[in-house]
């Protein structure tokens, strides 16, 4: 029997749980020409929401043409444009115009160059090794705007892990192009996420950024446990499982509500329960959970230093007052410096977080994990 639970991709629409509100607000958002900027942690389901509200949107107004870029591998400037433009241009595109492109590139192979014009119908494809020049740049990042005026469309560009860019050598330049371009289309509209969210709030919320106030930001927040307490319970009874309610409450308690590890645990305690949910199956799926996230969490703690790790121990023995005396004697923290930059260092990593005044992981799971391997 396929599992009815789903991680590491796309949730399906049987898969994806609420964000009634957040998907109507990102719709409205877009659909009236507001730019958004999208900010969580790392696997919360924004590619997933993002998705769910654009297909919504599609189906609900068929002038609105969604173009899906992902900036996680793009690795080099001419690599974004290349793939900016060609994307672009198939979301503009109809069935018939999509055959001739093909056509082309099959009659007289890539052209290692760009012409715009202003049929779609009429752009010429390049190759992978085709490198814009100057006036190239621009003239790509004008294209949605020409496209969406031509066929009297309105197109949402929408870039998963933006802040990826911001690692390319020339991304100053970029930023400065990208800006200046998308400020003035009035027929398209970005909405750009990204999973570093200090990388992302430093781009978007920094008055000194080319992007400053380029658009409203939005802070993807957790689902809640009462609406994922009814979507474990009817998961596991529709493949005729069953798993009693103070279950579905640990499992959600133990993952703190993190829709990627909630979705992996119940996978792993279904696929070991035959009919109904123990207390036996849901310790072996939280082994499961820890043990094949484990090599992730080790690289990841192997890259710290040791006082950084020593912050971490103090973090999860529930010390707060990092510089304080006592702390300063069961922990080897450094010197006041060394204390502040690797605060500094921890969060910007997204490894640890502060609310309310008190230090917490950001990851639940990687806190378990630590935990076990840094006993006291």
């Amino acid at each position: 029997m396929n599992t009815p639970f789903q991680y590491g991709t796309l949730a399906s629409k049987e898969n994806f749980v609420d964000r009634v509100e957040d998907r109507a607000q990102l719709k409205n958002f877009l659909s009236s020409h507001i730019n958004v900027m999208l900010v969580s942690p790392r696997r919360w389901g924004k590619s997933s929401l993002v998705k769910m509200a654009m297909d919504e949107l599609q189906a609900e107004n068929k002038k609105i043409h969604v173009c899906f870029i992902d900036a996680f591998s793009i690795g080099s400037e001419a690599e974004f444009y290349r793939t900016f433009a060609s994307q672009v241009i198939s979301c503009a595109s109809n069935k018939m115009e999509r055959r001739i492109q093909d056509a082309k590139k099959f009659l007289i192979g890539a052209v290692p160059q760009l012409v715009i014009k202003d049929d779609v119908t009429n752009f010429l494809t390049f190759d992978m090794k085709f490198t814009p020049k100057e006036q190239d740049k621009m003239d790509i990042l004008h294209l949605p705007e020409k496209l969406a005026v031509h066929k009297d469309i309105h197109i949402i560009v929408c870039i998963d892990e933006f802040q990826q860019l911001a690692h390319l050598p020339e991304y100053k330049d970029m930023e400065g192009k990208m800006r200046a371009a998308w400020q003035q289309q009035k027929q398209v509209t970005y909405c750009l996420y990204g999973s570093q969210r200090h990388m992302m709030m430093d781009i978007f919320n920094n008055s000194n950024s080319p992007f400053y106030r380029f658009g409203q930001i939005l802070f993807l927040g957790k689902i809640q446990k009462k609406d994922w307490m009814p979507f474990i319970i009817n998961t596991f009874n529709k493949s005729g499982k069953n798993i009693p309610s103070h279950f579905a409450e640990k499992i959600c308690d133990i993952v703190d509500c993190h829709s990627w590890y909630l979705q992996q645990l119940c996978y792993f305690i279904w696929n070991a329960t035959p009919k109904e949910v123990t207390e036996q199956h849901f310790n072996y799926g939280l082994r499961q959970l820890i043990n094949t996230n484990a090599p992730m969490f080790q690289n990841d703690t192997e890259l710290l230093a040791p006082s950084q790790i020593e912050m971490l121990r103090a973090i999860k023995d529930g010390v707060n007052q990092l510089s304080a005396t006592e702390t300063l004697k069961s922990y080897n923290l450094g010197n006041p410096n060394t204390i502040s930059k690797n605060k500094k260092m921890l969060i910007n990593k997204d490894i640890i977080e502060l609310n309310n005044g008190v230090f917490e992981f950001v990851d639940p799971i990687y806190k378990i994990w630590f935990s076990q391997q840094y006993l006291p």
